[in-house]
């Protein structure tokens, strides 16, 4: 486990993973000892929890975007700033649900 940095290898264990891939390099490196491996182990539940919480945000990002396109339509009676806002809504709520959809 030395051969990796501590920042490389809590990236790994962030991304997903499947239950070979646990096995593979995480139970198998702590020579499949639950109690030392619970470090990486809580770190991957954690990372998971947190990609659950995002794609359940999805809906307020669609609806954000659908929002800001209605307000796109209306551009000629919006002020200066409801122009931005919808230019920039969009982009923002656009960019979000794509994020979280790849979750």
């Amino acid at each position: 486990m030395s051969d990796m940095s501590d920042r490389e290898r809590r990236s790994m264990l962030i991304r997903p993973m499947t239950g070979d891939e646990i096995n593979e390099k995480v139970l198998k490196v702590y020579n499949f000892n639950g109690m030392e491996a619970h470090k990486d182990l809580d770190t991957i539940a954690r990372a998971e929890s947190f990609r659950a919480n995002m794609r359940g945000t999805t809906p307020v990002w669609l609806g954000m975007s659908a929002v800001s396109g209605y307000n796109i339509t209306r551009m000629g009676v919006l002020s200066a700033s409801g122009r931005i806002g919808a230019i920039g809504g969009l982009a923002f709520g656009t960019l979000m649900t794509i994020t979280t959809l790849k979750m």
